[in-house]
């Protein structure tokens, strides 16, 4: 044998068993990590309902169904219910706001007594035409897509929102909570729409506050409810803006 081929049998083993070395599948790192960080990692991001104002074309608030967050525990002092009531006055160019008169007629049980999802809210208050609510779409990003002369009540947190731009249903419903009375809200709503030319109507529904009213196409409805922990709850629908 000579000295070329006995060189090649020592070399070739080890050159082959290097290759295969070389050629081991690389591990990746996704798959080892705990299955709990995978999940926190993967879940959808929530969006603080606190920014909705500085909403970008609804990036990371678009979602399959009704989304909800709640409004924070420390939003809900009465320096930040003192701050939601001067910012609202604000939008009167920092005027007084009128109080909005005594209801013109008691209802015995609100509309909206079973109505879950906002498209139930749409459905209950015969909002647009009868094909529009189920073209609602759920996303945070329609509850800073409001009409300009019906916007959530300054600093409200919206909780769900749902909208359509489809053609011939304009729609936009959001239920929202505020630290602010029932009665703030319904004073908001019925000068920011008197101020309009909305020809805003005091009504009571069961425990629902409500002023509604419109003008040509243009509709809407605010019904405002106190809840068990406070907080006041409002359900904001228009159409046809």
């Amino acid at each position: 044998m000579t000295t070329w081929s006995l060189r090649y049998l020592l070399v070739a083993p080890l050159a082959l068993a290097l290759a295969g070395c070389g050629s081991e599948e690389k591990t990746d790192a996704r798959t080892e990590r705990d299955g709990a960080v995978s999940n926190a990692l993967d879940d959808p991001i929530m969006a603080d309902p606190d920014l909705v104002a500085q909403n970008r074309g609804d990036s990371a608030l678009s979602g399959g169904g009704p989304a909800m967050a709640e409004i924070p525990p420390d939003k809900r002092s009465p320096e930040e219910a003192e701050k939601a009531r001067l910012a609202a006055r604000d939008f009167f160019d920092g005027r007084a706001i009128d109080p909005a008169p005594l209801p013109a007629e008691t209802l015995p049980e609100s509309r909206l007594g079973k109505a879950a999802t906002m498209q139930a809210v749409a459905e209950a208050l015969k909002l647009g035409a009868t094909q529009c609510p189920a073209k609602l779409n759920y996303s945070f990003g329609w509850a800073a897509r409001m009409p300009a002369e019906l916007p959530i009540y300054p600093r409200g947190h919206a909780r769900v929102a749902a909208g359509s731009d489809d053609p011939g249903c304009k729609l936009r419903v959001v239920r929202f909570a505020t630290p602010v009375t029932p009665a703030d809200v319904i004073d908001f709503y019925h000068a920011a729409a008197s101020k309009s030319g909305l020809a805003p109507r005091r009504l009571k529904e069961g425990g629902d506050e409500v002023v509604s009213g419109g003008k040509g196409a243009a509709r809407f409805a605010v019904y405002v409810r106190q809840r068990a922990d406070g907080l006041t709850e409002v359900d904001l629908a228009t159409s046809g803006f």
